[in-house]
């Protein structure tokens, strides 16, 4: 089924697919429609006949004027949806009253879980104490697999889905909310089943032993990332403040040990979006990395370094793998960034310092688009962006069926005799999950601008193309400068960073900063018209 817009052209009703390959229209007679009307997201099921898309309407979504029928569109462009089939919701509802079973008790140990303000699965928690001059660290992760059987109907719609989807104020998650948001979510002052990676470090943050059991914990407080980073700025109170502050002192030397290895650090900024009561967003705001949200990163990427160790002892495992730059798409970024001013010769060892001295983010993006993406893989060729021998995931199987399979192998449990074909399948459901996710902030950000056309906003060239200039706006939609708002003949240069005219002596790079003024916005079909006001 493929979703699309409903829309009048004559006589005729045709539906435009949206957010997916398929551009071609779809023919719809009266009878077929299921009373959609123009304007209205629909759900169609298409054929070919005569060289043309034949059609009919297997659902109506609703007015596309709504952002919420838009999210709703595109889940169904990567084939899931909020709702789970009832074999499946039932399946969840009686593994849910599972006992614990035989683990190590674990609820004397201070402990906290630290998320976003919106957050309702609650993968991970830990505890941390300074011990013997260095430090003893849990990270306490949903023993997810405790209820989820290997070949059963949750574990089937799992591994299809792969990974949750988080799109603004909703979300199509991995496995039902009787499991994801309740009984395996970490919630506060619960008794919860576990999977708890214990690391005893030095005090330089160098680990010296680690086990991996199943355990049961009661979390002792939920904090926001907000909330910590307040309190690490002397701004404000939190529960378990001693076990926060050791965490960060501890986070800080694993943050540094990352860069000394040569992890590679790319600046960046992703929409955060402010929803009313129904769910519809109101406002957005870009956010950067934090010194709280750091703090858990580095935790995690410890927790998922020890248990890739023990894999690959294992027979059977999946691995988080991310390979080297080429030397041709290295060659490619050198010649970019000595377009745009930047003289240098990356190699794969040089790039994360070449990557702190940019000073744009919109030169960060050439060089993320000069390095493969990270997938998964029985093989284990190590995380070239991290610079990490080995890794894996294995701190959030509540939406990531990655995890799920890694907690099988550490703790002895069944895993598929596929497995090559699971983790490219995994890898390709991640891929158009992360599409779908992008697609809705372009959407969501230029939707929140709809009543904006006439005003000016500083904005980055991140792009230029034959066409045009791409301008990321302040408020984090990007928009297109076409080449007819531009004065005389305009020519992409080989480098493909640069729009030159010869004629007035005058171009646009990648990380100019410009002026420019919304002239058109329409939401639906992603696109923003711009016009250069001035340069800045």
């Amino acid at each position: 089924m493929l979703p699309a817009v409903l829309v009048r052209r004559g006589k005729y009703s045709v539906a435009d697919p949206l957010f997916v390959e398929e551009r071609r229209p779809i023919l719809v007679a009266r009878k077929l429609r299921r009373g959609a009307e123009a304007g209205d997201l629909v759900l169609v099921r298409a054929r070919e006949r005569k060289g043309s898309l034949r059609g009919e309407v297997v659902r109506v979504i609703g007015p596309s004027s709504d952002p919420r029928n838009v999210y709703e569109a595109l889940f169904a462009s990567i084939g899931v949806s909020r709702s789970f089939p009832r074999r499946v919701e039932g399946e969840a509802e009686s593994v849910a009253g599972r006992s614990f079973g035989e683990r190590r008790d674990l609820r004397h140990l201070p402990t906290v879980t630290i998320d976003g303000e919106d957050a309702k699965d609650f993968d991970d928690a830990i505890s941390v104490r300074r011990e013997d001059g260095g430090y003893r660290l849990w990270v306490h992760i949903a023993d997810v697999t405790h209820y989820v059987d290997p070949g059963g109907a949750l574990d089937r719609q799992a591994l299809y889905r792969g990974n949750s989807v988080y799109l603004p104020g909703t979300v199509a998650p991995m496995l039902p909310a009787r499991l994801s948001t309740d009984v395996c979510s970490l919630r506060p002052h619960a008794d919860r089943a576990a999977v708890t990676a214990e690391i005893s470090l030095s005090g330089d943050g160098e680990v010296l032993g680690f086990r991996v059991y199943r355990s049961l914990i009661s979390s002792d407080a939920r904090l926001t990332y907000e909330a910590v980073d307040g309190f690490l700025e002397g701004r404000g109170e939190i529960e378990q403040p001693e076990l926060v502050r050791t965490a960060y002192e501890l986070s800080r030397r694993l943050k540094t040990n990352a860069a000394v290895r040569g992890k590679l650090e790319l600046e960046s900024r992703e929409p955060e979006y402010e929803v009313d009561e129904e769910g519809v967003p109101v406002a957005a705001s870009m956010r950067s990395s934090t010194p709280a949200r750091e703090l858990i990163e580095e935790l995690m990427i410890l927790a998922n370094v020890c248990v890739a160790r023990e894999l690959r002892r294992k027979r059977g495992a999946v691995f988080r793998v991310h390979e080297r730059p080429s030397p041709e798409d290295l060659e490619l970024l050198a010649g970019r960034l000595a377009a745009v001013g930047v003289r240098v010769e990356p190699t794969p060892e040089n790039l994360g310092t070449i990557a702190r001295m940019l000073k744009s983010r919109a030169l960060g993006y050439l060089v993320l688009r000069s390095i493969p993406r990270a997938l998964y893989s029985p093989g284990n060729v190590g995380h070239y962006g991290l610079a990490l021998e080995d890794y894996t995931h294995f701190t959030s199987p509540i939406r990531r069926y990655a995890d799920v399979l890694v907690h099988r192998a550490i703790l002895g449990d069944e895993l598929p005799e596929n497995l090559s074909e699971v983790a490219e399948h995994i890898s390709e459901r991640e891929w158009r999950s992360m599409i779908c996710e992008r697609t809705a902030d372009e959407y969501t950000l230029m939707w929140l601008m709809r009543d904006r056309v006439g005003e000016c906003f500083e904005g980055t060239v991140v792009s230029t193309t034959s066409f045009g200039l791409f301008v990321e706006m302040e408020t984090g939609a990007t928009g297109l400068v076409h080449v007819s708002k531009l004065p005389g003949w305009w020519e992409l240069e080989p480098s493909g960073v640069v729009l030159s005219n010869d004629e007035i002596g005058a171009s646009y790079r990648v990380g100019d900063r410009v002026l420019v003024q919304l002239l058109d916005v329409r939401p639906l079909h992603l696109r923003a018209e711009l016009r250069v006001v001035k340069r800045l």
